[in-house]
């Protein structure tokens, strides 16, 4: 079946009583940016006299919007990027980089077709718990560039035990290389990136409370989230036109002046 048809129906219906989940982000990232409405802004006469230029006119309020998207690699094979988004897509995360040095070799080409038709674009890194965080960031960096114009999301780092190393490094030691990875991929690319906490890596550090600074994409594949989340990945299963076999979809919440 379509997302559009029981898929798009059942994430919508599962996300509706989450309104309160949202989870606020910097001023730099321009998804979800507000999260509250804004109000009109009073005008104040000056004269009796009519003024030769008009009032300003309020400010329009906001809503608070659903999107769905996907994640998607290399793994994915070639993607048709019109039927993605005809499909009711509307923004993606592609694999950028691995570790110190790998490149998608798919992330440059999806990102220029996605960002041809409208669709909001991230990066995100698969991070190895036994390289240094700050080589990594540099890798990560230089595959971005600069993030702060047109429709191109944070980057994100994706943390899991799966494929990093064989004796995964303590607690304190790869906090401190993390932190030290999203210091300086915001730096280098105007944007606070994302972190994406898979639930085993979780389960064993705990870092959802001391990294909640940054804006959290959430797996929970059984329901909606138990904690605050920018992004809820809801199904590793998903049937998306344009995409052979199953994907990755998300849901995101934003903040959207409504069209006139």
């Amino acid at each position: 079946m379509r997302l559009r048809g029981v898929l798009l129906a059942t994430v919508l219906a599962l996300t509706a009583c989450s309104a309160g989940d949202e989870q606020p982000g910097p001023a730099t990232q321009s998804a979800a940016s507000s999260t509250t409405a804004t109000p009109p802004v009073p005008t104040t006469a000056t004269s009796t006299r009519a003024s030769s230029a008009p009032p300003p006119a309020p400010s329009p309020r906001t809503r608070r919007v659903r999107h769905l998207g996907i994640d998607a690699s290399h793994h994915q094979g070639a993607i048709d990027w019109q039927a993605v988004a005809g499909d009711g897509i509307s923004f993606a995360y592609l694999k950028a980089t691995e570790g110190t040095s790998y490149t998608d070799p798919t992330f440059a080409r999806h990102r220029a077709e996605a960002l041809d038709l409208g669709l909001r674009v991230g990066g995100y890194h698969y991070f190895q718990l036994c390289s240094s965080g700050a080589e990594q960031a540099a890798h990560f960096a230089a595959v971005l560039g600069d993030l702060r114009a047109g429709n191109l999301l944070p980057g994100a780092v994706d943390l899991e035990l799966a494929g990093s190393c064989p004796r995964p490094p303590p607690r304190d030691v790869l906090l401190t290389e993390v932190r030290t990875f999203l210091d300086e991929v915001e730096a280098a690319t105007g944007k606070q990136p994302v972190v994406y906490l898979f639930p085993e890596l979780e389960a064993r550090y705990g870092f959802a409370d001391e990294l909640g600074d940054h804006r959290q994409w959430v797996r929970s594949l059984d329901g909606r989230p138990d904690r605050a989340w920018w992004i809820w990945q809801r199904t590793d299963s998903g049937t998306v036109a344009g995409i052979a076999g199953p994907v990755d979809v998300n849901v995101m919440w934003s903040r959207e002046v409504p069209a006139r």
